[in-house]
């Protein structure tokens, strides 16, 4: 498995491209920016996008699903039903202009805690993380945790949005660091990667609720 950040649009969301060498199919997850590196890093390496998957509904991370859909136009967009239940609250709201969010279609399917997104070589459980949001997912592999804006290098996600939760944000948190490796590598929603180990040592948010 491969895989490729782009960060994308005017709030820097890490845009993602996974892929399988042998299978070249692909899955996209929170397409956020205009897409010209995706579709050309897809067209050099001969990819297929199968899936794109919103990692939550926030507009800044669904700002460009019509233009995936129209780029890659047999790929399936996939969510959790809350984020679909939810998705064009925020796209007229001011992050949503400050994002350039265009109005998203309706997913062609939808997850929750649990479900296997798969798509030739590339594969990733579910985990339903709502705090941040209502319909916030993790899609984690043996090897890397895609985390939308659960928790960041640093950091963790808001809970002072119309939606949001602390107390819920904290279980989801735990919840991931149970269920990956130390050393898996997490790919947030914003900036730069790290893992459950760093977060555990490092990020006061992340040891306050360990305690």
């Amino acid at each position: 498995m491969r895989y490729r950040v782009f960060p994308s649009g005017p709030l820097l969301v890490n845009t993602l491209l996974i892929w399988d060498e042998t299978s070249r199919k692909a899955i996209l997850v929170d397409p956020a920016g205009e897409l010209y590196e995706v579709e050309d890093t897809c067209n050099r390496n001969e990819l297929e996008v199968v899936y794109i998957v919103n990692t939550h509904e926030h507009p800044d991370h669904t700002a460009k699903n019509a233009l995936a859909k129209l780029t890659f136009r047999s790929a399936k967009l996939i969510m959790h039903p809350l984020a679909a239940e939810n998705l064009n609250f925020w796209t007229e709201s001011e992050v949503g202009i400050l994002s350039d969010a265009e109005f998203s279609p309706p997913p062609d399917m939808t997850v929750d805690e649990g479900d296997v997104i798969e798509a030739e070589g590339v594969r990733f459980e579910v985990l339903h993380t709502p705090g941040h949001s209502p319909g916030s997912i993790v899609l984690k592999s043996d090897e890397l945790a895609v985390v939308g804006d659960l928790i960041f290098r640093g950091g963790i996600g808001r809970y002072d949005l119309p939606m949001s939760s602390y107390d819920e944000l904290k279980s989801s948190i735990i919840k991931l660091f149970k269920a990956v490796g130390r050393n898996v590598k997490i790919i947030p929603g914003h900036g730069p990667a790290t893992t459950v180990e760093h977060e555990l040592e490092d990020n006061p948010f992340i040891r306050g609720m360990f305690r």
